[in-house]
Formats: C-alpha cells, structure tokens, sequence
C-alpha cells in the first residue's frame, strides 16, 4: 500500500510538470497553457547587437558578446483583442553555463518591442557585465502589445497586461521553461529595468513579493500617471513663450548652459569640490532670481514654473517639483524637456498623447489648455493600477526581497523629489533594511548628464545583499566624461563629500548627512 501511494504521487508529479528537455531544440515541442513556442534554438558564442531601444530602456547602446545559450522565443495568451491582435511576446536567453540566476530583464516607454534579453544594467553609460555573460537566464517581453502606436489602449486586457499583469505571466512561462531545460528552478530571481522598466521592477516586488529576491528599479516610472502630467505641464508652461511646432526655441543651448553655470556657482563648491557636479544636491538652495537679467523674464518665468512642478488653478501640486542640478543643460534634459529643430520634444510628441491614450476613460486627446485639477482627477482612475506607489511591501521584505533604486538627480521625467518622497513613505511602512535609493548627480534619464557619474554596476550591489552582505551605503560610480575620476554614490539620504586627496580617488570622498 505504501509503495502504490509513493508510485501515485509520482505519477502525480509528472502529470502536473512539463517533461524535462534533452536538448534546446526540445523546448519548441512542449506544450504549455496559453503559450505557443516560436523559437527554441542553441546559440553559439558570439556578439548580440546593441539594444536598439536603449535611450528608452537605459540597455547598453553597445553590442555585447555572449556564450553559448539556449534561446526561447513566444507570445502567451495569443488572442484576437477589440481591434487587432494581441499576446505578450517573450525572449528568454538560457546560457550553457548557468550561474543557477534568473533575471527578469525590464521595458521601456509603453513597451510594445522587444529588445536583447541581455541583462545589461540599464543606464547608457554602465560598464558592467551583463546579467547574461554573468551566467543568468534572462528574460525580455514587450508588455503585452506589439509595436510603438498607442492603438493597444483601447483593449482592456493589453491595459493591464502592460501595467502588471504580463510580469506574472511571463514569470511563470520563464520559470518553467527554466526547470523544464536545467532540470532545476532558479536560486535567486531578480527584476532590473529603467523607465518604464523601473516600473516594473518595482511592480515586481510590489505585485508579485514571492517570486522575486531582489530588484533593480532605475529612474522607476512609478507614479507614472502624475508623472504624465508633469509632462503636459511642461508642454503648456513652453507654449507661453514659443510656439508648439517651434518649442526648442523656449531656451537655447546657451541659455540652459547660463542656468547650468549658476546653479554651479551657488552650489558647486557644497560638497568640498568644485567640478561642475553639485553632489551635495540636497544643500543646494538654490536662487532663481539670481538668473534675472541673465535670461529673459518670459523665460525664467516658464522655467521656474516647469522646475516648480505641475500645479492646478488654485496652485495645489498635481506633480512635485525638481532639484536644480547643472544636468539641465545636457542633451538628454533637452530631449524631453524642449526637443531640438530636427526632433520634437519627447513630452510633447510621447507623454501627452500617453496622458489620454493610457490614463483616461475612454483613451481621449488632452486639451491644449487644460484644467489640471480635472486631468488629475480624470487619470487618478488608471493611476490606481498602473502606478507602482505602494509603500506596504510587507511580504517581499520578510522574505529577504531588497531593492536598490537608482536615481538621475536630473532626470527631466521623473522627478528625483518624487521617488525620494516614496522610499521616506516606504522606509515608515515596510521598515528599514530592504531598500536603497541611490541619487545620481548630474545623470539624465537612465543614463546621460553633463558629467554624470552613469558607469555604476547595481547589480552586483544586489547580489552581495542578497547573499546576505551589510546593507550597501554606497555605489563606487565613474564619468565617461571624467574617465580618471572614481567617486562613491551614496545611499539616500547621505550625499558625497571630498575629504581631501586626490580628487580622482574613490578614498578621497565620504557619505556625508546634510
């Protein structure tokens, strides 16, 4: 009787798990629920392209050599939506020599590609070996819908597949493609993305806290809805001075770099160093005024408004303001903030069609004068599950989850006030010792700055935390602009101050309070 029980259980086992696969190729044969297999091929060793959407994703914009790997491509939940079709499409990269590591490669924008399942740290000017030379398994998707358009909102399901619900989704058919091909399920499963990839990083612990140990969330996207509107804000506050299909003119090159200057010059030397990086950013108070007469007062106007941050007609906040870091006068500020001649401003071309496509019910065009009390009130809705603002992670931390959280101090999208707001929020909910925000000075978005510290490798942070090190304080970090130059990126609320030395030495700075 004993041994029939044993033999059922068993048979009990098998019927409930996919067979084991003898080889890569086997893979496209297995039959999984929902999930249809596209690809499933050896790789031999040799270089992957550049991410193509790496100003996006933060993934490295440099072609990256990779061992030997299996790889597995194809779309769960294939389905005929409201208007086209749709499925969550999936690349996961299997390497032969597998470190036993799982690593859940984050989006960027409203996703809709697929970029290299590569696991490179996402921030442009990193270094540091990726996730999958380092022996994971890693995992790219596209969210849930298939290519750049905003058509995929009016489908419901492609709604929340791209705000959540696809990161289960493909968890699940990652992890078991994973024990199905190694006959073991991961040691450690980790999330890293930046942008809308920080989102999900942060979406991960918060949505998913038993399937992930760790993430990586930079310049996370999330309190994406009033960070929408941060972008309409800036679009309307620009109109006042130039016209819509001219916006780049609303300041120069030369002026942004007047303004960069001045914020050098009052706040440079704070940190003991005066090198055009304003490290002690949190000592920074900084006077505006100080640039009238230097620019226009149309000018500073607008811009004082933009830096203030969104506000509706009884001046309450709608989306919070931004540090003045000299990081404003580099390309990637630009990008968003202002555009150029030749390229429209992100904000403009991007976050407002995003603002009525994605956040409001029915998706809708935002009106070129709105009423942001209303639009606030109006996106709220969609902000309730897209937004990855929970502060209780309870769970994820009991378990040992942690997350580091890096942060461009001048990024023009997502305010670096904001996520410090959420990590003060969550440090009084959750409790100390399961995350770290780490505050880049001078770096852009995901990467870019004008110098900033951008060549960091957090994922190693991660792992050595993991594995049960102290809790990190700081981030050694170089400049691609400074290639000499090693400083430490402190962990918040701590800032990096020069203590003397030689200015190019890591020793020669401390984490220092305000």
């Amino acid at each position: 009787m004993k041994n029939r029980f044993i033999f059922m259980a068993l048979l009990s086992t098998a019927l409930a798990s996919p067979a084991l696969a003898d080889s890569c190729a086997d893979l496209g044969g297995l039959t999984l629920h929902n999930v249809d297999i596209t690809t499933a091929a050896t790789q031999v060793a040799g270089t992957l392209p550049p991410d193509p959407m790496s100003a996006m994703t933060g993934g490295s914009p440099r072609p990256v050599e990779a061992g030997a790997h299996c790889l597995v491509e194809g779309k769960i939940e294939d389905r005929e939506g409201v208007n086209g079709r749709y499925g969550i499409r999936f690349q996961l990269r299997m390497p032969t020599e597998w470190n036993g590591n799982f690593l859940f490669q984050g989006g960027g924008g409203t996703d809709g590609f697929i970029a290299p399942a590569i696991g490179a740290v996402p921030s442009t000017g990193s270094t540091a070996t990726p996730a999958l030379q380092r022996g994971y398994a890693v995992v790219s998707m596209d969210g849930g819908h298939d290519g750049m358009n905003l058509d995929f909102t009016a489908d419901q399901q492609s709604r929340l597949d791209l705000a959540y619900a696809s990161i289960g989704k493909v968890t699940n058919t990652a992890k078991t493609l994973i024990r199905t091909y190694y006959n073991n399920a991961p040691d450690q499963s980790f999330f890293m993305g930046c942008s809308n990839g920080g989102r999900e990083a942060m979406m991960a612990a918060e949505r998913f806290p038993l399937e992930f140990d760790g993430v990586v969330a930079g310049n996370p996207g999330f309190h994406l809805s009033s960070a929408a509107l941060g972008g309409v804000w800036d679009v309307t506050q620009w109109a006042k001075i130039a016209p819509r299909d001219a916006m780049h003119t609303a300041l120069t090159e030369v002026e942004l770099q007047t303004v960069a200057d001045e914020i050098n010059r009052q706040c440079d030397a704070l940190d003991g160093l005066e090198d055009g990086i304003v490290a002690a950013y949190k000592q920074c108070a900084f006077d505006p005024e100080a640039l009238r007469g230097q620019l226009s007062d149309d000018k500073l106007d607008a811009l004082v408004a933009v830096m203030d941050g969104a506000k509706d007609s009884a001046g309450n906040a709608v989306y919070t303001g931004w540090p003045w870091d000299p990081g404003i006068a580099a390309a990637g500020w630009r990008t968003w903030k202002l555009g150029t001649a030749e390229v429209p401003a992100l904000h403009e071309v991007l976050t407002v069609p995003s603002t009525g496509a994605v956040f409001m019910t029915p998706p809708q065009t935002v009106p070129q004068d709105p009423d942001f009390a209303a639009l606030a009130a109006e996106v709220a809705d969609v902000g309730g599950y897209f937004d990855a603002d929970e502060t209780y992670l309870s769970t994820f931390a009991q378990k040992g989850g942690k997350m580091v959280i890096f942060q461009g101090i001048a990024d023009p999208i997502f305010s670096a006030h904001d996520i410090a707001r959420w990590y003060e929020e969550a440090t009084q909910d959750t409790g100390a010792g399961f995350a770290q925000l780490f505050m880049v000075p001078g770096m852009t978005h995901c990467g870019g700055g004008a110098p900033a510290f951008e060549d960091f490798d957090p994922l190693t942070i991660l792992e050595n935390w993991t594995a049960g090190g102290e809790t990190p304080t700081s981030m050694p970090a170089k400049s691609p602009a400074l290639p000499e130059r090693e400083m430490p990126i402190c962990a918040y609320p701590l800032t990096a101050a020069y203590t003397g030395g030689d200015v190019n030495s890591l020793s020669s700075y401390t984490c220092a309070a305000d």
